[in-house]
């Protein structure tokens, strides 16, 4: 059973004072994009980490199904975060896939191809890869979660340490879409990419 982890619980610094998950995507925003897409995924569960302005994001998600970590040390920190949704995981979940909220672009069906290749393969981490570069969302093992938990929350390079350190663990995915290396992380990014969103969505199995 592969959990999703999704982490929103940061700040939106580098925005100029946009809120970054409650931005307006096609017919929902950021945060509703990226769960939708999860939703409509093969993952058998969806945890959403939340701490700066969480009071504003949970009522926008209310009916997803999906449960709730607050960080308190969210300005810590991407790695806070991820520990917050490790200490959530069920256990029945055997591997967690690593979601971040500025990248809505990611379909149900990146998802999927990388649950595929975890199920079906040999390794512990996944990677999807586009053009050679490594990107995002990626699929970590529940045997890693004791390391995880146990690494610097101080270190810039904390979780990408940990990657690195495991390369003979690592399963990489070729995918035919630059939305595993893409995010929003400028005012600029945001208007370049939610000029790509479809006016319409087709209709999928849930939506909210």
């Amino acid at each position: 059973m592969i959990s999703g982890i999704l982490l929103a619980a940061g700040e939106s610094k580098r925005m100029q004072g946009a809120f970054k998950p409650l931005l307006k995507w096609g017919k929902r925003t950021v945060i509703g994009e990226c769960v939708h897409q999860m939703r409509n995924s093969q993952l058998a569960d969806i945890y959403v980490v939340l701490g700066h302005r969480e009071a504003e994001i949970r009522p926008r998600l209310a009916g997803t199904g999906v449960q709730y970590g607050i960080n308190e040390d969210y300005q810590k920190g991407m790695l806070t975060s991820v520990k917050t949704g490790l200490a959530m995981l069920g256990p029945n979940s055997d591997a967690f896939l690593l979601a971040l909220v500025d990248q809505p672009m990611v379909k149900a069906e990146i998802i999927n191809a990388l649950i595929d290749a975890y199920s079906s393969g040999d390794k512990g981490i996944v990677i999807p890869t586009h053009q050679g570069k490594h990107g995002h969302p990626v699929i970590i093992s529940t045997n890693y979660v004791e390391e995880i938990m146990q690494l610097d929350d101080d270190s810039e390079d904390g979780l990408r340490a940990f990657i690195n350190a495991h390369r003979n663990d690592w399963l990489e995915v070729p995918v035919n879409a630059a939305a595993v290396l893409e995010d929003i992380d400028h005012p600029e990014d945001y208007e370049r990419l939610s000029k790509q969103v479809e006016p319409l969505y087709e209709y999928h199995k849930w939506h909210p």
